[in-house]
């Protein structure tokens, strides 16, 4: 388990998740940045409000809406670093949690391994303390959320590869793996 401190001296929880998307780096990238396509593949995500900079960009910011049940909230998302369609550094921040997420893309004979990295801790006490109990939850849904990023990706360039798509111009859906 990986467990450690931040600078605050608060126990940090790291969760890490991968997944091979076959499709290069840029296409892969031009998912994961698209605001509009975060909502299909990040999971209770409802908006993702853009406040500055298109994403991708360093000092981009993003205002992301969640639902969870009757649940909603609020966490903003800022780059601090970016290497296009390789590397890409976030701060996340809401009431509850403060988080730093590295998505790093590595081409591989034409595909793409995608690893995430999330390296967080709770504000409010409580959930200071039960967030190293919660890292297998958050680790299962990163990884469940980057397959539904594979099914995305792969079936967003699927028709376009074949020079064809649905009626409407845009690949066909298909299930994840």
């Amino acid at each position: 388990m990986a467990y450690g401190f931040s600078r605050r001296g608060q126990v940090s929880v790291t969760v890490r998740a991968s997944v091979r998307i076959d499709r290069p780096p840029e296409d892969v990238a031009s998912v994961l940045l698209d605001a509009d396509k975060a909502v299909l593949w990040t999971t209770a995500l409802e908006k993702f409000e853009i406040l500055a900079r298109p994403p991708g960009l360093v000092g981009s910011r993003a205002r992301l809406h969640y639902r969870q049940g009757a649940r909603r909230y609020v966490m903003e998302d800022e780059l601090l670093q970016a290497e296009p369609n390789r590397r890409y550094v976030s701060r996340v921040t809401g009431d509850a949690i403060e988080a730093h997420v590295e998505t790093i893309l590595t081409p591989i004979n034409g595909a793409t391994r995608v690893d995430v990295r999330w390296a967080g801790s709770g504000k409010p006490l409580l959930l200071r303390l039960l967030l190293p109990f919660m890292r297998r939850s958050i680790a299962r849904q990163a990884q469940k959320d980057l397959v539904k990023l594979k099914a995305l990706v792969e079936s967003e360039w699927r028709g376009k590869d074949r020079g064809q798509g649905s009626a409407d111009g845009q690949a066909e859906p298909i299930e994840a793996e």
